[in-house]
């Protein structure tokens, strides 16, 4: 239903009245960083549009809301880049595709994920179909990088920018269905929206790095070089540490970013919240300019590890330099 899309409340609305009215375009493209909402906001036009109830909003129950949902209604189509493109032969396709009645319904409708990514070939194909579009289709077009899209066929859209969702509002929705408070504002800081933050509280493995994390700190600042050892025996063994370090160093950021805050008098801001009485602690043994150091630390290994360097010792360069300030 649309009153699901409310993240994107202001866009949700204008698609809603857009339908109800009966003044619903033949293209729209869908304008938005990651995280955005852009996929759920064409499967809910989707839906609204061969919903039975035929007002404009999904009833998420008929036939064609559940067959939409999973993917498999024979007049709903997406298209993905084959590859690292959207080649000339799948506009070819969707257009003899498209040249067939609708097996259903007057309407036939196409998502285009990463629009941006279609060569030049593919690009003046769509463009054509966009120009004469077959009776009762609808496109729908979804991009990252508008500037990448040719003028001509932005032009024929009805062009609908998303902003990525607040961080307040994720959080309040993961609290809403149930997740715990801490860890709902940490996924909603380190994530891109809300299907990816709840995925990570639905991740068993996502409290354990976290908790992970506040004990590693609490090692860099109490235990001296045992925090070598945290990162031998607990870090580089978990069963998600080979394929997750850059989402710890993310949670580890975060932690020292909590700590400045704190010694600013900013504890409204801290994203962790419920550690309230670890982050005091930890925060009054260090300095300012010593956690603001540690920032730049973590960014750094952050760097060394996308360009394939040594795990563990980054990981263990890092610790010594955390500790040192």
């Amino acid at each position: 239903m649309w009153q699901d899309c409310f993240e994107q409340k202001q866009a949700a609305e204008f698609l809603h009245r857009s339908l109800r009215n009966s003044r619903m375009a033949h293209a729209y493209l869908f304008n938005g960083a990651r995280g955005a909402g852009k996929r759920k906001m064409a499967l809910q036009l989707a839906k609204a549009i061969f919903c039975v109830k035929r007002d404009g909003d999904s009833c998420e129950v008929c036939d064609n809301c559940r067959r939409i949902t999973n993917g498999n209604h024979p007049d709903v189509h997406w298209i993905a880049p084959e590859g690292a493109r959207i080649k000339i032969k799948q506009i070819e396709d969707l257009q003899k595709e498209f040249s067939y009645r609708a097996v259903e319904s007057n309407h036939k409708v196409y998502v285009m994920e990463e629009a941006d990514k279609m060569t030049g070939e593919a690009a003046n194909r769509l463009l054509k179909f966009l120009e004469e579009p077959p009776q009762g289709v609808v496109a729908v077009l979804l991009t990252e990088q508008i500037n990448s899209i040719l003028p001509t066929i932005l032009s024929r859209c009805q062009i609908i920018t998303l902003a990525a969702p607040m961080e307040e509002t994720v959080a309040a929705q993961l609290i809403e269905e149930g997740i715990k408070p801490g860890l709902a504002r940490t996924a909603a800081r380190i994530s891109s929206g809300l299907d990816e933050a709840r995925e990570l509280c639905q991740a068993e493995w996502f409290a354990q790095l976290r908790n992970l994390m506040i004990q590693l700190s609490e090692d860099i600042m109490e235990r001296g070089t045992y925090a070598l050892i945290t990162i031998h025996d607990k870090l580089l063994k978990h069963e998600k540490a080979s394929d997750k370090i850059d989402l710890f160093l993310d949670l580890l950021l975060l932690w020292f970013r909590d700590l400045l805050l704190f010694l600013l008098g900013r504890e409204s801001q801290i994203t962790n919240n419920d550690q309230m009485e670890t982050i005091q602690k930890q925060a009054m043994r260090m300095s300012q300019r010593k956690l603001v150091n540690g920032m730049g630390t973590i960014l750094v290994t952050k760097n060394r590890l996308a360009h394939y360097a040594n795990l563990q010792l980054s990981l263990e360069d890092m610790v010594l330099r955390l500790q040192e300030g």
